[in-house]
């Protein structure tokens, strides 16, 4: 059976897969997949048409086949999301990106979107990015819960221990100097998930040091229902004719 974890770009997702995979493996109920694309997973559900347990598969994006699986043979779906406000931070940070790239580009409305899709797929397990980085052996147990796997309190501490920041950021340094060395044929470690430029610093609010207050409170406009339904409290106030003029010059979002 299928495991999906998908969640918000930038909120935790691949924190949570490898949460997942490393309990699934721990008992010895399955495994984790290689990195697959969305579209692609009629291509990995052949390549694992035989193995058994439980096969972990982290994607942000519901495709049409991930969405059939689902529907006709049933699955997991663990699934996070994060302020979008330090979703558009981190994703500025990380691929240097212009707070207008993002805009233009429509991607507040993909980000919320495709999170909106993986959160009302049937029996949908989600998280909030502050809450589970702020106790992952919770969050192990939660996924453990999720899926039917005993975890006790030994496993989840040493889970929580084995994917905090800082050893996180001694993967990614790994990453970067495998990269450097050429040994990677990609941008990114297929076990673990994480690229070279994978965490810049994972806090919560990081968004007030990287935005400017007209960008929070495009931000607020464009997404306030979203971050309404989801628990995240506005803090820039109006437009006001700053913002108008800032929204102008920004110009129109892509649908």
């Amino acid at each position: 059976m299928w495991v999906f974890c998908g969640g918000m770009f930038r909120s935790g997702s691949t924190v949570q897969y490898q949460i997942t995979s490393h309990l699934v493996e721990h008992g010895g109920q399955g495994r984790r997949v290689p990195r697959f694309a969305p579209d692609e997973f009629d291509e990995a559900r052949r390549a694992y048409a035989n193995a058994g347990g439980l096969l972990i598969f982290k994607s942000h994006g519901v495709s049409a086949p991930i969405r059939d699986e689902l529907e006709s043979r049933g699955g997991h779906v663990i699934t996070v999301h994060r302020d979008i406000r330090d979703v558009v931070a981190s994703a500025i940070r990380k691929n240097d990106w212009t707070f207008r790239h993002i805009w233009k580009h429509g991607l507040l409305d993909r980000w919320t979107s495709r999170f909106e899709e993986w959160a009302g797929l049937p029996g949908a397990l989600v998280s909030r990015y502050d809450t589970m980085i702020g106790a992952l052996d919770a969050e192990a147990g939660r996924i453990g819960r999720h899926l039917g796997l005993e975890v006790p309190p030994r496993l989840a501490a040493e889970i929580g221990a084995e994917y905090s920041f800082d050893r996180q950021r001694r993967r990614v340094s790994d990453v970067q100097a495998r990269k450097a060395r050429r040994e990677l044929a990609a941008k990114y470690d297929d076990h673990s998930q994480l690229h070279y430029n994978h965490i810049a610093s994972g806090e919560v609010g990081v968004f007030r040091d990287v935005l400017k207050p007209a960008e929070i409170r495009d931000i607020e406009d464009a997404c306030g229902s979203w971050m309404s339904r989801w628990g995240y409290v506005p803090e820039a106030g109006p437009l006001g004719v700053v913002g108008r003029l800032h929204r102008a010059w920004l110009g129109r979002a892509a649908a």
